[in-house]
This record gives C-alpha cells, structure tokens and sequence, in this order.
C-alpha cells in the first residue's frame, strides 16, 4: 500500500479554512431540552488534518453534519473558505457539498451494485465531469490507494481495508475541498484501521486537503496537527 512517501504527482496546496462561531445544536425528549453542542466556536486551519475525540453519542458526527450542511445548528454560523454554509438553503448546501466535500463514512456506503471504478466516477459525474475525464481521475486515484488492480471488482468481493480505501479515493476524486471522515476505522480491525489512518492523512496532506475526522480512536491523534474533544457539548483543544 502506498504510503506517504510513496505518492507521486500530488501537489501540496494551502487549503480551505472552516470556521464555527457559536454553534448551538439540541435535541428535544421528555419535555427537555438536551445540548449535544453548545456554543461550540473553531477555526480548522486549512491544509491542516485535525481529529475531534469523544465517546459514541457525544456529538462528533453531529458536528461533521453541520460542516457539510447535512444538518444545520440552532444557532450560530458555520463557514467554509468564503462561503457562510449556513446562509444556504437546503438545494444551495447540497450542491456545495457535493462540489466542495469529500465524506468518508464508517461503513463505506459503496454502491452495490457499480464496480469500484465506477463507485470512484460517481461523485465526478454528478457534478457533471465528463466520463472520459471522471475515468482518468478514478484510476489514478485507485492507482495512489493501491487497487488500481481492483477496479472491476464489485464491493462485496473487497475486504473492508479494501473497501474503506476505494471510499477514500472516491471522496478525493472530485478535488474537494474539505474533507470529512467520521469514524473511518470503526469497522475495521486494529491494524487495518492504522493503515487506513496512515493512508487518509497521507492522501490529505500531499493533495493539501483540509481534513477534519471525527473518532474514538486514540491511535489517530499522534498523526493529527490538531486535535479537539467533544465533551457536554463543548469542543475542547486537546492539542494544537
């Protein structure tokens, strides 16, 4: 498997800075009012890879959905380069997030039924890349993840590492901005999710990504430039 080293014809860029001023996200149940953010205000720095810690239920993944505008908060403003994503309507944060983010989930979400070529084309062709073009770039991104070998296969003849690493050339392919991992090595085993980890962040850092992972995985924090802790609804520096 490449690793970062081993990557060629990837060139570092500055990146996109994402910035959120007081968020505010909350939930109703029994007649209260339960915070899963309160008055969360960061600033990742773009080209920068940064991991936000905390158990299951603490609302990490809510704060990647308000990232990519999946969600939006009670309160507060959510920024992405130039664009404030909560100023959006509905369509508008859709066509930013499929244009401008990259999203690597936990379970992979390949499409069954496309071969890995074709799960790596999708995203491209969405946004209306041409075949040829989206083609070309889903090979040379398979080539860096190392499954240019496998791009016929369809997704239940991977193994899980194999599958998670199409994931990321997929989210990559489409030259994002911003990419966004939530728990990315929560189905897989320990040694394939460090290679995973090895893997993402390399890819993000040559290609001068902004990457923002959310996990409870604490092998990921050595290899962060920032890390961040959701606790009670803060977000908390833990290093940066």
């Amino acid at each position: 498997m490449n690793t970062g080293n081993d990557l060629v014809g990837v060139v570092a860029a500055s990146g996109v800075a994402v910035q959120l001023d007081r968020l505010t996200k909350t939930y109703e149940e029994g007649g209260a009012r339960h915070f899963i953010l309160r008055q969360a205000s960061v600033r990742f720095e773009g080209g920068r890879c940064t991991v936000i810690l905390g158990r299951s239920g603490s609302g990490k993944s809510t704060l990647l959905n308000l990232v990519s505008g999946i969600d939006v908060p009670d309160e507060g403003r959510v920024t992405v380069g130039d664009t404030v994503l909560t100023g959006l309507g509905e369509q508008a944060r859709t066509l930013f997030r499929r244009d401008r983010i990259g999203i690597v989930f936990q379970f992979f979400n390949l499409i069954p039924t496309l071969n890995v070529l074709e799960n790596v084309m999708l995203p491209q062709e969405l946004a209306g890349m041409g075949s040829r073009q989206a083609r070309d770039r889903a090979r040379d991104w398979l080539s860096r993840v190392s499954l240019a070998e496998r791009e016929r296969a369809m997704p239940d003849r991977l193994s899980g590492g194999e599958q998670q690493r199409v994931a990321i050339a997929r989210a990559l392919a489409h030259d994002p901005d911003v990419i966004l991992a939530d728990e990315p090595t929560g189905n897989l085993d320990a040694q394939t999710g460090q290679q995973v980890l090895d893997l993402l962040m390399a890819l993000a850092r040559a290609s001068g990504k902004t990457l923002i992972m959310a996990t409870h995985s604490l092998e990921a924090a050595p290899l962060a430039d920032a890390v961040y802790t959701v606790r009670d609804g803060r977000l908390e520096p833990a290093r940066s």
